[in-house]
């Protein structure tokens, strides 16, 4: 299981939770907005599969965890490190904006032969009827080494 995320381009270190799915059978995000949450029914990071990390933005202090992830560029390091101290190292392969109710699940969160870490987070406007923030930035990352 992982236990901690390292980004050093955003200057990210932040523990990571087990998170499954909330009441409207879509993935939980940590209470905490400086806290990482790691899709347990999925696939493990460093695994054959699409393994997904998420994190807040923001929170209703200022930025949270996730808040530069949209710095990211293709070729940056993310890194996962498990609760027995291996750390994995993936590098960003691409970064896509969604619409927050028009996401492609299948894609973000479904088997691949490849291994996978996918890191979502909110973008663009804050809609206040729906309380959330009207796409998601998905950031894929692929498995360099172990």
């Amino acid at each position: 299981m992982p236990a901690s995320i390292s980004i050093p381009k955003i200057e990210i270190e932040a523990d990571v939770l087990e998170v499954g799915l909330n009441d409207e059978r879509q993935m939980e995000i940590p209470d905490d907005p400086f806290e990482v949450g790691w899709f347990q029914p999925g696939a493990k990071p460093g695994s054959q599969g699409s393994a997904v990390l998420a994190g807040h933005v923001d929170s209703r202090t200022g930025p949270a965890i996730f808040f530069h992830l949209n710095q990211l560029e293709v070729g940056d390091q993310v890194y996962v490190t498990d609760q027995e101290g291996q750390t994995l190292e993936f590098k960003v392969t691409s970064m896509e904006i969604y619409p927050y109710d028009d996401a492609p699940i299948d894609q973000i969160f479904g088997y691949t032969s490849a291994k996978r870490l996918n890191l979502i987070t909110c973008t663009g406007e804050f809609d206040r009827v729906e309380r959330t923030h009207r796409e998601r930035l998905v950031v894929t990352t692929e498995l360099v080494s172990q």
